[in-house]
């Protein structure tokens, strides 16, 4: 914390930037994780939200907590994003260690039928254009709101809820092809 308190000028930024490190820093560590399934880029990504906070505090100075939580969750999350789509990470049907502990929690066997599922779409995901499969991954998998979405990829809203649209029905095109769909769902 101390690295970035160097960087501020006042001693009312200082106590800002204090309070919103402790109270946040843990949040945006699992928000990060959640995203990237990876503690040490979630670390970095942490990092990162943390100096483009002390350039930017002046945004959510004298704000209301849930407006500063906003700004920072949404960056944190446009970062983590970022960030998968610069490694072009795929979903994997692997359980990280820190996933472990869930699984006993919410039953072996409703875990298994999740991660069979994701398996599933994630095969049937690269029979689609890499523009929908992108739209569907963050939609779906990592449940970013279509305005998010927009912004991440340059569009209006409605072009992405066009996108996704023409991706479910593309998927349940092939899904009829392999005798898996039928006209009632």
């Amino acid at each position: 914390m101390f690295q970035y308190l160097l960087l501020l000028e006042t001693e009312e930024e200082k106590e800002f930037f204090k309070s919103i490190y402790k109270k946040y820093r843990d949040r945006m560590f699992y928000t990060a994780v959640g995203i990237l399934k990876n503690e040490s880029d979630a670390e970095d990504i942490v990092h990162e939200v943390f100096l483009v906070l002390v350039d930017h505090l002046d945004k959510i100075m004298g704000r209301e907590p849930y407006e500063v939580w906003s700004y920072i969750n949404t960056t944190v999350r446009r970062r983590a994003y970022n960030l998968c789509k610069r490694k072009n990470i795929q979903e994997d049907s692997g359980l990280e260690e820190w996933q472990q502990g869930e699984i006993f929690e919410k039953g072996l066997d409703k875990e298994l039928e999740k991660e069979e599922l994701k398996e599933a779409m994630a095969g049937l995901l690269k029979n689609l254009k890499s523009s929908y499969k992108e739209v569907l991954i963050l939609q779906y998998y990592h449940e970013v709101p279509v305005q998010e979405i927009a912004e991440e990829l340059g569009t209006t809203p409605d072009n992405v809820r066009h996108i996704s649209m023409r991706a479910k029905r593309k998927l349940q095109d092939i899904l009829e092809e392999r005798g898996l769909w039928n006209e009632k769902g």
